[in-house]
This record gives structure tokens, C-alpha cells and sequence, in this order.
């Protein structure tokens, strides 16, 4: 696949090639970028990054969280009461394989790209926008970045902080319009809100971006096609959020 030419016919300038000239080049000059991507796809840099943060940040939630607190206000909320024995028992065996729960968040971003690559890759050659998985996945890595600098940032903010709620972590990074109601007084709206997300529409218009390059299809086109599998995925999000609410 060749680099796209600009309007003028000339072709474009050549993207960067290296791991952290993409890095940077995503927030720079994107589409650029993009089309260094599409050329030549590279994602195990991007992804290290965002799985480092994630871990970092599972590190310091888990070891700063006051378990026993929330496991009692949740046997509350479930109509149960445990002596204090018993929850002191919970809260031990929490601390001792909390090393799986930070492990498992570190892996999360590997999850997720692979599950958004291969929903996109699955899209695009089935409405005839041929892409390689090679392709969709580096695309989506980069894409993600925005959120590593938001998990980079929500880092900083905790970082201060002596004990922290896990289920309101999300909530202590305001780029979204999930902080302004109480997750715990309405988890569906909670969800929908918490949708409406500076960093979520950021990496879709990378996605955008990228998959048009990779595609050469219009980026009217993939930006419908993005915003469909967004709709899906919030919708989704907020019934499950009403299921176990």
C-alpha cells in the first residue's frame, strides 16, 4: 500500500518510521502519521506503553484502596453483615492476590486492542474496504494513545491521594460527563454519561483517521462506521450497567 498523495497531486511527506517518532506523531500530526502507519504497520511499542500505565496505575489503586470499607458497604448494600473477623479475612486474602488483579488489569489494553482491530478488521472487509489485521491492529494501538496520556494524568491526580475508592477511579479524571452524577445512584446513566468522553471521541477521530488511510476509503465513510460500533458498544455498556445495577 502506497502513502496517500495530498489534494495537489504531490505525494505527501513521508511519516515517521520510528517507534516514538509515532508516538509523538500521533498528537502532532496524526494523519501523517497514519499513513507512515498504513504503510508500515508497528504497534509493539504503543502497546508496551499503554500496558505499563495501566499496571502502574493498578499498582497504586490496589495498594492505596481501603478494601474493607467498600467490601463492608457493599455487604450493606446486599443486605449482609460480617463480623469484623470475617472481614478481616476478606480484606487479607484481597492483599494477597492482589498481584493477579494488577496483572490482569496490565494485560486489559491487549484485550481491548485485539477485541477493536478485529471488530474493524471484520467491518471493513466485509462492507469491501479491504485491511489487513497487521494493518487494523497497529492502527487501533495508536489510536488508544489518548487514553495512556489520560491514565498518565489520572496517575498524577492519585498519586496525592491516601486511600481511593477502585469504583470511583474512574470518576477523579474529568474528561468526561460520568463525574457530574453519582455512579452509585444511577450505574445505567452513570454509563451513558461516562460515554461521553473527550478521550473516547479523540480516539475515534484517530481511528477515523487511520483506517482511512489503511482502507484508502473515504473518511466520511469510516467515520460512520466508527460511530455505528461506538453506539453499539454504549448502548451495551449502560443495559449491562441497568442489569447488574
Amino acid at each position: 500500500m502506497t502513502e496517500s498523495e495530498g489534494s495537489s497531486g504531490a505525494p505527501a511527506a513521508p511519516g515517521p518510521d520510528s517507534a516514538l517518532g509515532r508516538i509523538v506523531g500521533v498528537f502532532l500530526s496524526p494523519a501523517r502519521t497514519f499513513r507512515a502507519i498504513a504503510a508500515k504497520p508497528t504497534w509493539l511499542a504503543p502497546l508496551v506503553l499503554w500496558m505499563a500505565v495501566m499496571f502502574l496505575l493498578g499498582v497504586l489503586v490496589t495498594t492505596r484502596s481501603d478494601m474493607r470499607s467498600l467490601i463492608k458497604r457493599k455487604t450493606v448494600q446486599q443486605g449482609q453483615k460480617l463480623s469484623d473477623n470475617q472481614l478481616d479475612e476478606i480484606v487479607e486474602r484481597y492483599q494477597k492476590f492482589a498481584w493477579i488483579s494488577e496483572g490482569i488489569l496490565g494485560l486489559v489494553p491487549a484485550v481491548i486492542a485485539l477485541a477493536t482491530a478485529g471488530t474493524f478488521w471484520a467491518l471493513c472487509n466485509a462492507f469491501a474496504l479491504e485491511i489487513r489485521f497487521r494493518s487494523a491492529f497497529a492502527v487501533t494501538v495508536h489510536a488508544f494513545l489518548p487514553h495512556v496520556l489520560g491514565g498518565l494524568a489520572l496517575f498524577a491526580i492519585l498519586w496525592n491521594k491516601t486511600a481511593i475508592d477502585p469504583e470511583t477511579v474512574e470518576d477523579f479524571l474529568p474528561t468526561h460527563l460520568g463525574s457530574l452524577i453519582s455512579k452509585a445512584s444511577s450505574p445505567p446513566l452513570h454509563s451513558l454519561l461516562s460515554s461521553i468522553d473527550l478521550l473516547s471521541f479523540w480516539t475515534m477521530a484517530l481511528l477515523v483517521l487511520g483506517l482511512s488511510a489503511a482502507t484508502n476509503a473515504p473518511r466520511r465513510r469510516i467515520a460512520a462506521l466508527v460511530l455505528s460500533v461506538w453506539a453499539v458498544y454504549v448502548l451495551g455498556k449502560a443495559g449491562i450497567a441497568a442489569i447488574f445495577a
